[in-house]
């Protein structure tokens, strides 16, 4: 590290081209313990925060007062030790000044928050704040999308589906969460997990179990949980969104029920921090996925090009629209049908006016043998057609604006 320069400038924020232009919270942290810096902008850089806000760091007073001198105008909120707030008397009165300190001490700036507390909890309070005063801070718009990834027959790439569209997603400038709830996993969604934890499941007692024993807590006590989804999430860097870990307990997720999964959406949802939630539900019914495709907006709902998988998709569309009609009309206006691993041969069709083949992603022989995360993330070919896919999502939200 380079102690002459004082400072350290980290930009961890991609700007969202989804119907809005925003930007960043710009911060600057001066605190005199470099050993509190780094911890601090790796945790910017791990977390849901890294699209959120562009931190610059000092550890010495004199390179503190230099950048303020020069670029005060481009700062939104200063966090930072008393000495350092002492140090710069010329404050532009839009900057928020937020006080690192501990309960009791002097108040310099116009706010005061524990320096040693969790630092999603204080990152979540530094945004708070500065949301308080500014209007023209980045959020998202209130209007979280859920997509469901969905197909009647298993092994139809779900997971494959689903991950790439994460990822295309969020490198379209998106806040995406990845809600993997299938009762048997497949291996995709859980090698990064598996290269994080050795088991691949969340063993520290605050990821999705204990979220789902906090709202049905909150909710015997007609209360809303106040924890940030951070508190219980992990950023995912492969697809740059977030994501839980796996449950220790299988039966946890077979406990859920219509009500559980709707809590659970809702939450993530009314967070406020994502754009989009990306689904992968199981095939076979039960109560997770029909709350799911009850409650989304969009169903990615996949076929291949094998005659059998399309003669099944038939025949449970033909079941639902004589036994559940209106749940049917509803389900099929929300249904995005798309061809997965599609040669250009296909042995079968689906006769249905009021629902066609409306996208269609490529048949990649290498991963005839099974294939890695990483691969499945990295085909230049796959990811050209999500990205349409995608463009034809963003192109229906651009509609609904409109409307």
């Amino acid at each position: 590290m380079n102690r002459n320069i004082g400072f350290w400038t980290v930009l961890f924020c991609v700007l969202r081209k989804v119907g809005e232009c925003v930007l960043p919270v710009r911060a600057v942290l001066a605190v005199q313990d470099e050993q509190y810096i780094e911890p601090f902008l790796q945790y910017v850089h791990c977390s849901e925060f890294d699209r959120r806000i562009m931190v610059t760091a000092f550890s010495r007073k004199d390179a503190f007062v230099k950048y303020m001198e020069h670029s005060s105008d481009s700062v939104d909120v200063v966090l930072g030790e008393a000495l350092f707030f002492e140090a710069w008397e010329n404050w532009n009165e839009r900057v928020v000044r937020i006080q690192l300190g501990a309960l009791g001490d002097e108040k310099c700036g116009d706010h005061v928050l524990s320096k040693y507390q969790p630092l999603q909890h204080l990152l979540t309070n530094v945004q708070n704040i500065v949301r308080g005063n500014k209007g023209d801070i980045r959020q998202t718009n209130g209007n979280t999308k859920i997509i469901a990834v969905y197909s009647i027959v298993g092994g139809c790439g779900k997971t494959t589906v689903a991950l790439n569209l994460v990822r295309q997603l969020a490198a379209d400038g998106g806040n995406v969460f990845y809600l993997n709830l299938e009762t048997v996993m497949s291996s995709l969604g859980c090698e990064s997990r598996n290269a994080r934890t050795g088991s691949g499941t969340d063993s520290s007692g605050t990821g999705l179990a204990r979220l789902l024993y906090d709202l049905k807590a909150a909710e015997d006590r007609k209360e809303s949980i106040q924890s940030p989804v951070s508190a219980y999430a992990y950023r995912d860097s492969e697809l740059q969104g977030d994501s839980f870990y796996l449950l220790d307990n299988l039966d946890e997720l077979l406990e859920m029920d219509v009500k559980d999964t709707g809590r659970l959406l809702e939450y993530i949802a009314n967070s406020g921090s994502y754009d989009v939630i990306v689904v992968d539900v199981d095939s076979c019914p039960n109560d997770r996925t029909d709350a799911v495709l009850a409650r989304a907006d969009r169903i990615i709902w996949l076929v291949t090009e094998n005659a059998d998988v399309l003669s099944k998709t038939e025949t449970w569309l033909n079941y639902l629209e004589r036994s559940h009609h209106s749940e049917y009309c509803i389900l099929v206006e929300k249904a995005l049908l798309v061809m997965n691993r599609y040669s250009g041969e296909m042995s079968g069709y689906i006769s249905r006016k009021e629902i066609k083949i409306e996208a269609a992603l490529p048949y990649i022989p290498a991963w005839n043998k099974g294939a890695s995360r990483d691969a499945i993330l990295q085909s230049p070919i796959y990811q050209r057609d999500v990205h349409k896919l995608c463009l034809t999502l963003h192109g229906e939200a651009e509609k609904e604006q409109h409307l």
